[in-house]
């Protein structure tokens, strides 16, 4: 089969690997839409993420969807032709922290497309992959195969929103207007938000915003972003989703949240940052995390399933596999691009 290996930054390469054998309890995909996303992005760019620095070539890619063409031992045979899009987790199982049902967090999680754990999970950038059937869920007749892609980066809002206990009838402020962000905004629309307002520096994404439904849009680079937000919610926004993975987008967040706030911080920041703390302090404002996601992928396509979310929108852009080394420059440098897939 055809999958395209990561050597190092910008040095992609076409290769022919062995179809993989599926295993007992795994089923094996024919991968037939595979999303990228930033941390793909950042691998490419920098042949790391922060501490995961890759120890051999690997193959990009977490967010994808096929059919299930064979199965290993243990997998009912009914499941051959089956739809799925795959939960790209796959943690321990008997850590405490999975055992308490926040499996996003587990210590000795395997991840497709990552160098998280070694040895690495090779992605969806390739034609075929191995996964447990237990992380393949039943894609809806009704949903395509670019909607199915989309259910990671989908599930990775519905868990940010989730950190914030409740969105129904708050005011959201979403700092940046990438993938998440947008379906972040999204999101929150269809959990019930009174109102949302989505914030970049770029006029592209600030306008998908304002097509998908925002109430609003801010100019991050405005030098006049608090006054601007306060006008749109006197007193400050109920809610922050740091999306931006700007610390100059966390700060403004700190400065446009109502006393006794929350910020839910899930956009991947660049190191260390200085935060006026204080202002945390002496307004009682709730930093949180939100990390990848837990026990959302159903909730994910239920959302889309039932017409509350429109994806398609979203992706901008689709290559053959042949073309992913041209597909990931486009994301990187077209800033019309929100979500760029490949069709292997």
């Amino acid at each position: 089969m055809k999958a395209f290996l990561l050597h190092g930054a910008a040095d992609l390469r076409l290769a022919d690997l062995p179809v993989p054998d599926p295993k007992a309890g795994d089923v094996l995909i024919a991968v037939r839409r595979a999303g990228i996303c930033g941390s793909d992005l950042h691998y490419y760019g920098h042949f790391r993420i922060g501490s995961f620095i890759p120890k051999r070539p690997f193959v990009l890619g977490h967010e994808f969807a096929g059919e299930i063409v064979a199965v290993g031992a243990g997998v009912a045979a009914t499941r051959i032709g089956e739809r799925v899009t795959v939960d790209p987790s796959m943690p321990c199982g008997v850590c405490g922290d999975c055992r308490r049902g926040r499996y996003n967090l587990c210590r000795d999680m395997r991840f497709y497309g990552s160098a998280s754990c070694d040895p690495h999970v090779n992605g969806g950038f390739e034609e075929f992959v191995t996964a447990p059937a237990a992380n393949c869920l039943t894609l809806p007749d009704a949903l395509d195969w670019g909607q199915a892609a989309m259910i990671e980066p989908l599930s990775v809002a519905v868990h940010a929103l989730g950190r914030a206990a409740t969105v129904a009838g708050k005011t959201v402020l979403v700092t940046g207007g990438g993938t998440i962000g947008q379906v972040t905004a999204l999101v929150a629309r269809a959990f019930g938000a009174a109102c949302v307002v989505l914030s970049d520096i770029a006029p592209g994404p600030r306008a998908i915003a304002l097509a998908r439904g925002a109430d609003a849009v801010l100019d991050a680079s405005d030098p006049d972003f608090v006054l601007q937000a306060g006008n749109l919610a006197p007193g400050g926004f109920d809610l922050v989703v740091e999306a931006a993975g700007s610390a100059q987008a966390l700060e403004q967040g700190l400065h446009t949240a109502r006393r006794g706030g929350t910020i839910v911080q899930v956009g991947t920041l660049p190191g260390s940052v200085t935060l006026p703390l204080n202002l945390v302090m002496a307004r009682e404002l709730a930093i949180v995390g939100s990390f990848r996601f837990a026990n959302a992928f159903q909730t994910s396509i239920n959302l889309v399933a039932q017409g509350r979310i429109d994806v398609r929108p979203l992706i901008t852009a689709v290559y053959p596999l042949a073309e992913l080394p041209v597909a990931i420059e486009a994301a990187i440098h077209d800033r019309r691009n929100i979500k760029v897939q490949i069709a292997p």
